[in-house]
């Protein structure tokens, strides 16, 4: 479940960044960005230590 949890961030991230935005709208998107990446890096983390979600 973790992987594929993994998976969806991932993939919510790509489509973030695929999407056109300027201005703040691309300063907020980013923001975003980086914080699904934290998230992805806990889920490995935790994947590693044997936590699954």
């Amino acid at each position: 479940m973790t992987e594929e949890l993994i998976k969806e961030v991932k993939h919510i991230q790509k489509c973030l960044i695929n999407k056109g935005m300027e201005g703040e709208e691309w300063e907020e998107k980013m923001e975003i960005v980086h914080k699904l990446e934290d998230v992805a890096t806990y889920l490995k983390d935790a994947l590693g230590r044997g936590v699954e979600f």
